[in-house]
């Protein structure tokens, strides 16, 4: 730091960290009309994870929703609001059914989860098919919210000057995902946006590509060191970094073959409103995020809508995107796998004939619930069937077998 932080400073900011140390009312209170004030829940309601919608940033409302933009519950509760629902809330699945308590016994819950325990045909099939080392949010999370900027600089904590207030509320829908691969080289999807913290005393050197949290995999979240840079008139040497994130939520409609396969370059694109209370009124602004074989780079970064300053703002302090220029980008091959054609047809192929057969077989299942037959066990397995085939049309050609064995 090149800056004089004092002790009360230092307080004002862990008392704002401290407030994501849950306790047990915080996952357990669960008030209704019918049950009384003083109720509570066994199993921990999704909505207490997102911090019961009291108007509060505590638990998950802070990491998923607003930060690396993966809401579960999406609409009122994501950030920018409106965001779409995960496919698992209609079918009233709790977060806790797919995350459990993990060995630190009770309020340690797992970020790690598997469809392996409700899908077992889909994990199978996609086992065995050239996806094979892909997370299936690689391709069933389309879109997400949260912050799409981050700059640390002069403002107000607990109502005192900080040199390092966090102007984090550039909240924005991000389309689609970048994919990369993780430690184990798996395919997993990422949220990506620009982060900077001015104040910075010694110069950092830039580390090329990724740098993972957890090397050995704990987690995929990962970071682009991209150094330090000097802006005239600014807050010292300011740090900047790409922010690289996994994200599982919202699940739901697979995105498209072609959306990966027409191109080996990787192209989303982030829109984004100010909201923070300090530094500037609101104002809106976009970005694109590219990966190709040439690296990972965030491009065309700018405000789309007119910047008015509150008293003292400063958009070096708020807005640092703006001095530090064509910075936000690392070096690696980040691009898609091109497929070979031939196989690409085949696949699609046999995927589409797969489920020409499944819809036949679904008529004549049809017909028989028509006439009162008891078919729910054929009903099952043709839904499994069905799962399988999109995933893989080997291992759904099996199961479509044994679906026309049973009687």
């Amino acid at each position: 730091m090149n800056v004089p932080v004092s002790q009360a400073q230092v307080i004002a900011k862990q008392r704002a960290c401290n407030m994501c140390h849950a306790g047990c009312l915080d996952c357990h209170y669960a008030p209704t009309r019918e049950r009384g004030s003083h109720a509570m829940s066994r199993i921990p309601p999704s909505l207490n994870c997102t911090g019961g919608g009291r108007s509060t940033f505590v638990c998950h409302a802070g990491t998923m929703e607003r930060r690396r933009g993966d809401s579960y519950l999406g609409k009122d509760l994501s950030e920018p609001s409106g965001l779409p629902e995960d496919v698992h809330v209609q079918k009233k699945i709790e977060c806790v059914d797919c995350h459990q308590t993990g060995p630190g016994g009770m309020g340690h819950i797992d970020r790690k989860a598997s469809c392996q325990a409700c899908h077992i045909e889909v994990e199978q099939a996609l086992a065995m098919s050239v996806h094979k080392n892909m997370a299936c949010e690689a391709c069933h999370v389309q879109i997400l919210g949260g912050y799409e900027m981050t700059s640390w600089g002069p403002g107000k904590i607990a109502g005192s000057p900080n040199p390092f207030k966090k102007y984090s509320l550039y909240y924005g829908p991000q389309k689609p995902p970048i994919l990369i691969r993780d430690q184990n080289h798996r395919w997993i999807p990422a949220k990506i946006w620009p982060n900077s913290v001015g104040n910075i005393k010694d110069p950092v050197a830039a580390i090329p590509g990724l740098t993972f949290r957890w090397p050995k995999g704990e987690t995929h979240d990962a970071y682009a060191l991209l150094g330090t840079f000097n802006v005239p008139n600014g807050n010292n040497l300011y740090l900047a970094w790409l922010q690289v994130e996994q994200v599982a939520h919202p699940l739901g409609k697979s995105r498209s073959c072609k959306s990966c396969h027409d191109s080996p370059v990787q192209t989303s694109r982030a829109t984004w409103q100010y909201y923070d209370s300090q530094g500037a009124l609101p104002f809106t602004g976009s970005q694109t995020i590219i990966a190709d074989k040439n690296g990972l780079r965030v491009v065309d970064i700018k405000a789309t809508s007119k910047i008015e300053l509150m008293e003292g703002g400063r958009t070096e302090n708020f807005a640092a995107w703006m001095h530090l220029g064509d910075i936000w980008k690392t070096n690696g091959d980040f691009s898609i796998p091109k497929s070979d054609p031939a196989k690409y047809r085949k696949l699609e192929g046999g995927i589409r004939g797969a489920l020409v057969r499944l819809d036949a077989i679904n008529a004549r299942i049809k017909y028989r619930e028509s006439k009162g037959e008891d078919v729910k066990k054929m009903r099952r397995r043709w839904s499994e069937a069905r799962a399988a085939a999109v995933h893989d049309d080997i291992a759904g050609e099996q199961l479509i077998q044994g679906l026309v064995a049973i009687k």
